[in-house]
């Protein structure tokens, strides 16, 4: 279904040049006069609004934008006037209109701003539409992503947060572990008491422990007023420690027995305190290793270890990737008020075939600085930082097809190239048929066919 454009013009008819620079294939154009423009948006919610009207009634046009933006904050609006009056612009772009074109109309600036009015807005529904069908189908709206793992993950917490059992989250770092124990907490009962973090690693050891059961006044020097630790200020609510793994092995003993218990005593005290918390752990070392390394304690991991939910690194849910990084791009131009609203193919590409050892992180922070240092309509491939562009190269310009994997390998041969070996190989064996050829490779068709477009391969 082609993009919707409504027209509002004022007087008996719509001005002609108007009618013929929006005369394209693309679009569907419906027009209204200024009186019934409330109505019209209601009736058809358009992916655009164009204003055609006299400089002369800019009063009764910056109301209607205002009033449009009320409707829907995100409509993009483009304004037309017969004067290049500074004072209308100023008027009307304070409104909310998105764009200002003088008349006479020069089609080709017409069509451009509409064009890019559109894109902008198809995206921010785009993601709106995805979280909000996340949100329905899982409650949870702090997490970005459509892929089969990452539902198998909102299952997991939707599930575990109508119990009490502690939690142990686990993936690499820049996965999202916090915003997982975040959910859990607000999906819970004790969303209405508080949920208090903790970086184990970021704190030292003899600060921790204050940290978490607070001290006496006179504890220790320097003490002079009682100090309430974290562990009491959850109370009815979740203690999320992040980085488990960094904590020493002596205050492990004492947050085994406070797991045990529901119970501590504050640095320099002498009565115990007993509090009702949920606990949710994190950590991206293998816990198991570190327990046969004997850095953790085997009894305080199986405390934490009640029920575990494993982040996958954005490696393995690549069909994610365009739906973050269309999330970030909308978050942060927002942000910078940059007209950046999608990506080139080639910049989806390359970000597609980069292997992202910081995750959704890495993700987020390349997206902003894309926003930060360049001001476009779409992110293009040279947009982006060296080492992502050359892991799309290095994929683009080898040629080696013989065989999926070498018996002899002479050289490294990347983890993407043998991906399209793979694709290509199962491809040839099915005969062309994409279903067949998915399940041999124990993937969605839906994946199969991205990365024949994003390969580039031939069926």
């Amino acid at each position: 279904m082609p993009p919707t454009l409504l027209v509002i013009y004022e007087g008996a008819k719509i001005p002609l040049e108007v009618t013929s620079a929006l005369q394209n294939d693309s679009w569907a154009v419906e027009a209204v006069r200024l009186r019934d423009a409330r109505k019209a948006v209601r009736q058809m919610q358009p992916d655009c609004v164009v204003l055609a009207v006299d400089d002369a009634a800019r009063e009764e046009v910056a109301g209607t934008v205002s009033i449009l933006k009320g409707h829907d904050e995100s409509l993009p609006l483009i304004t037309i006037a017969k004067t290049a009056s500074l004072e209308s612009a100023v008027d009307i772009m304070r409104a909310g209109a998105v764009d200002f074109v003088t008349m006479p109309v020069e089609r080709e600036r017409l069509v451009k701003s509409v064009a890019h009015a559109v894109r902008v807005y198809g995206l921010s529904k785009k993601i709106f539409l995805l979280k909000r069908r996340v949100e329905l189908s899982t409650g949870i709206d702090e997490m970005v992503g459509q892929s089969s793992v990452m539902h198998d993950v909102y299952g997991a917490i939707k599930m575990v947060a109508r119990s009490d059992a502690s939690v142990l989250v686990l993936g690499e770092s820049g996965t999202g572990k916090e915003l997982v124990a975040k959910a859990i907490h607000r999906l819970s009962p004790r969303s209405k008491k508080r949920f208090i973090d903790i970086n184990c690693g970021a704190i030292p050891r003899e600060l921790l422990e204050n940290e978490l059961f607070g001290h006496e006044r006179g504890a220790y020097t320097g003490a002079d007023q009682q100090y309430i630790g974290s562990c009491e200020r959850a109370d009815g609510g979740t203690l999320f420690l992040d980085e488990i793994s960094e904590m020493d092995p002596s205050l492990q003993v004492k947050l085994l027995r406070f797991l045990q218990e529901r119970s501590f005593t504050r640095v320099g005290g002498v009565d115990p305190i007993e509090v009702n918390v949920r606990v949710v752990a994190a950590t991206n070392r293998d816990l198991e290793k570190e327990v046969r390394a004997g850095n953790f304690r085997e009894d305080l991991y199986y405390r934490l270890h009640v029920v575990p939910i494993l982040l996958p690194p954005l490696r393995d849910r690549e069909e994610d990737i365009s739906i973050l990084a269309a999330h970030f791009l909308e978050k942060y131009a927002s942000k910078y008020e940059r007209v950046f609203h999608d990506f080139t193919n080639e910049a989806l590409n390359a970000l597609s075939s980069y292997s992202w050892p910081g995750n959704v992180r890495e993700l987020e922070n390349i997206i902003e600085r894309v926003v930060v240092l360049h001001d476009d309509a779409s992110v293009k491939l040279e947009h982006l930082p060296a080492h992502v562009r050359d892991a799309r190269a290095d994929i683009g310009n080898s040629h080696v097809k013989e065989q999926v994997v070498p018996t002899e390998m002479q050289h490294i041969i990347p983890l993407k190239l043998v991906e399209r070996y793979a694709i290509e190989a199962a491809l040839a064996r099915c005969l062309g048929n994409v279903a067949e050829a998915a399940q041999k490779l124990k993937i969605s068709q839906a994946t199969l066919y991205r990365k024949i477009k994003q390969y580039d391969l031939k069926i």
